[in-house]
């Protein structure tokens, strides 16, 4: 972005820590209301013409978010990386689809079947993406550790 806009920073660090803070609230609101608004659109009966604009932002958010966290050896604000954790992300994503199937196609065997498929996809990703997290971390902590060891007398 500053290629295209050559403007120097008027703000001080308190108030650029403060505008980091809203914009995280307000990415994740979007968010939230984004993946609502396709929720609510199949609920009515909407076809995928219909929500693949905003399934699309979706996943190129989702994968940009994931993979320059990962990047940065970062997990989560809240938790670290576990297997427990896995689960239960897992079990909250297979939940969620599970109760969308159910409520749109009205059958149970459906929903089951995709709440399991969607468990298993995402505990495996998510223990994929945990084991990166896991050797980038450990690698930051290797490379800080050599330069407090290289660098001393």
């Amino acid at each position: 972005m500053k290629l295209f806009l050559k403007t120097r920073n008027v703000l001080d660090e308190r108030e650029t820590q403060e505008m980091y803070r809203i914009e995280h609230h307000g990415l994740w609101a979007m968010y939230v209301l984004l993946c609502a608004s396709v929720i609510v659109q199949l609920f009515f009966g909407a076809g995928l013409a219909q929500i693949a604009g905003e399934v699309f932002v979706i996943g190129v958010v989702s994968v940009a978010m994931i993979i320059a966290y990962a990047r940065r050896g970062i997990w989560d604000d809240h938790a670290r990386p576990s297997a427990g954790g896995n689960a239960l992300y897992a079990a909250g994503c297979a939940l969620g689809v599970g109760v969308v199937v159910l409520g749109m196609k009205r059958e149970v065997v459906r929903a089951l079947a995709a709440g399991a498929g969607t468990f298993v996809l995402c505990f495996f990703l998510l223990s994929l993406l945990m084991s990166y997290v896991k050797k980038r971390q450990k690698q930051q902590i290797d490379a800080l550790e050599c330069e407090n060891d290289c660098n001393a007398p």
